[in-house]
């Protein structure tokens, strides 16, 4: 017979073996299921970060490539474009001359590795190298590479506007980055009848210099040029001028979600593992309960304070925010980097206190801060577009990642991990800065130019009003240049600009065009009166003497005037027609003003 008391003592423990085998295996699956889409969200936010990081590395290599081929073709048509050049190379064969501008100058000058002039057979008038310049070398044999180029420039049409032909070249061996340009009359941009096809190129060692230096620029991994890149590196590929391949420019970019998985992922699986341990711990030894229960506590302070010790040594600035957005911890590092004390921090709206948005901002603005978008949708969000207030009132660039917490699929906060990134924004606005402004003079370049003259030329048509555009070129300056040397015309260029910008109003442009010609866009206007007022103005200005170390120089100037809408629609009919107009001025005695003539 059964012993009810005994039935009846074994049935609830049975029953509790029962229950606490099936909530072993629910925390098991629940562990489980939220370790992998931690990891998950960790690696998919981490690949999103180094991606970016990638295609932004390979898009700051195409721009500087791209900027330092222009630079080279704004110095070759400055020379090339030169009625001295004609003279002197074509003609003389000076090789003196040659030496003293394009050859060794230029070299010096604007770190160069190979200047050269060919006529239109390709044959050599000089070659200049930091070894020494050579007279018409006959055995130099131009690859195809390098001739290519070459035609590619002859095949232009002479223009004053266009820009020098730019690509990658072959010569002995080494791969540069060149840029050719036709001699032509300075005055109407012909070609000497004595030489159609002459051509000057000017180049830097792709692998010696440039590539170092856009490395340096970058502040990555060296940049190297092979044909059987590593695979972990981001790979572009080059072509020489006559199409065939030079060859894969290949580097490793930063691998900003790399780090962010190395400090978050430990955490993550520590945490996940402690927890795990401790919940079956408890299940298969309940009976020890009452006496593991101090050492239980004690295991969960040291845990504690080993993830506190993670957060404390991790360079990242690392806060965690509840379900509201409200600052629950900071670590050292994001203390630091805003100035202010922990205390300060904690429990504070991370939206209103940290992020730099205007105090009017509509409340539906602020809610599509990424913060706000991980905890509405438990997926991790990045941004690199937005800046924290530090507690001077200092605002900086960072780029931070929103990892959520979720319970089962509801987020109940989430992780943020950020970094400053103000170097970084610096070297990208001083290449946007080298993009859009004159290095010698600080004033806006061609570029700049043809970009302000589109905007102003949209506002006149909206306001019905009118836009003056003086195009200026300085009278003697290639005397002084010639007479007191390269650094003397760039510094008369600098107080040129100086003046210039000095008598006009903040709201019109003063830019440099090319050489010694400048161009000061005046809007809006009011009637023709006003830009003979400001042209003889800037006339006035440019007589008086210039102090160019112990020497007193004069020069002048001769304006150009064109008016929209009655002398053009665009920005390059306009800037031809006060090409022309000034063209007009010098033919008419120079340090005059003329209008350009009706269309």
């Amino acid at each position: 017979m059964l012993d009810p008391k005994g039935a009846s003592a074994k049935a609830p423990n049975g029953s509790a073996v029962q229950t606490l085998g099936t909530l072993i295996k629910v925390v098991i699956v629940a562990i489980l299921v939220s370790l992998t889409l931690t990891v998950l969200i960790l690696l998919h936010a981490g690949s999103i970060q180094d991606e970016t990081a990638a295609e932004a590395s390979l898009r700051q290599v195409e721009g500087l490539l791209l900027m330092t081929g222009r630079n080279l073709a704004d110095h070759v048509r400055d020379y090339a474009v030169w009625d001295d050049a004609i003279e002197r190379v074509i003609l003389a064969r000076d090789a003196d001359w040659w030496d003293s501008n394009p050859g060794r100058y230029a070299l010096s000058t604007f770190d160069l590795s190979l200047t050269l002039a060919a006529d239109g057979a390709d044959r050599i008038y000089f070659i200049s190298t930091p070894d020494g310049t050579r007279s018409a070398p006959s055995d130099l044999a131009l690859e195809p590479s390098t001739k290519a180029l070459l035609d590619l420039e002859r095949r232009s049409s002479p223009s004053a506007l266009r820009p020098a032909t730019a690509g990658l070249i072959e010569l002995n061996g080494t791969v540069y980055l060149a840029a050719a340009s036709r001699f032509l009359h300075e005055e109407d941009f012909a070609p000497p009848a004595e030489a159609l096809g002459a051509v000057m190129l000017f180049a830097v060692a792709l692998d010696d210099t440039v590539l170092p230096e856009l490395g340096d620029i970058m502040g990555s991994s060296p940049l190297a040029r092979n044909t059987t890149p590593e695979s972990a590196a981001v790979r572009m590929p080059l072509a020489f001028a006559d199409g065939t391949s030079a060859g894969i420019l290949t580097w490793t970019p930063p691998a900003p979600g790399r780090s962010m998985i190395k400090s978050v992922l430990p955490i993550a699986i520590l945490a996940f593992a402690s927890v795990a341990g401790l919940t079956l711990l408890f299940a298969f030894r309940a009976r020890t309960l009452a006496r593991r229960l101090s050492d239980d506590e004690a295991a969960r302070h040291e845990l504690a304070q080993r993830y506190e010790s993670i957060l404390e040594t991790a360079g990242d600035g690392i806060f965690g925010i509840d379900r509201d957005g409200r600052i629950q911890f900071v670590n050292a590092a994001a203390a630091s980097m805003l100035g202010l004390p922990r205390t300060e921090i904690e429990g504070q709206d991370a939206i209103h206190f940290l992020l730099c948005r205007p105090v009017d901002e509509p409340a539906e603005r602020a809610d599509e801060a990424p913060l706000l978008r991980a905890l509405a949708s438990g997926r991790a969000e990045v941004s690199d577009t937005e800046c924290f207030r530090g507690a001077d009132g200092r605002r900086f660039p960072i780029e931070y990642a929103v990892t959520p917490m979720l319970l089962g699929n509801t987020p109940t906060g989430a992780v943020v991990v950020f970094r400053d990134i103000t170097k970084r924004r610096q070297t990208e606005e001083e290449m946007v800065y080298r993009a859009n402004f004159d290095a010698v003079t600080g004033l806006p370049n061609r570029n700049l130019l043809l970009e302000r003259l589109g905007q102003e030329l949209k506002r006149a048509r909206r306001e019905a009003t009118r836009v003056g555009i003086l195009f200026i070129d300085l009278d003697d300056f290639k005397r002084v240049n010639d007479s007191l040397g390269h650094d003397a015309g760039d510094l008369l260029l600098r107080q040129v600009a100086e003046r210039l910008q000095h008598s006009m109003r903040e709201t019109d442009t003063v830019a440099r065009f090319a050489g010694d010609e400048l161009v000061v866009v005046v809007a809006p206007v009011a009637d023709l009166s006003f830009l003979q007022t400001v042209a003889e103005k800037l006339l006035q200005v440019l007589r008086e003497p210039f102090a160019i170390g112990t020497e007193s120089v004069r020069i002048g100037g001769s304006i150009g005037i064109a008016i929209f809408p009655d002398h053009g629609e665009d920005p390059q009919a306009l800037l031809n027609r006060a090409d022309l107009a000034m063209y007009q001025a010098k033919a008419d005695g120079r340090g005059i003003y003329r209008f350009a003539a009706k269309a």
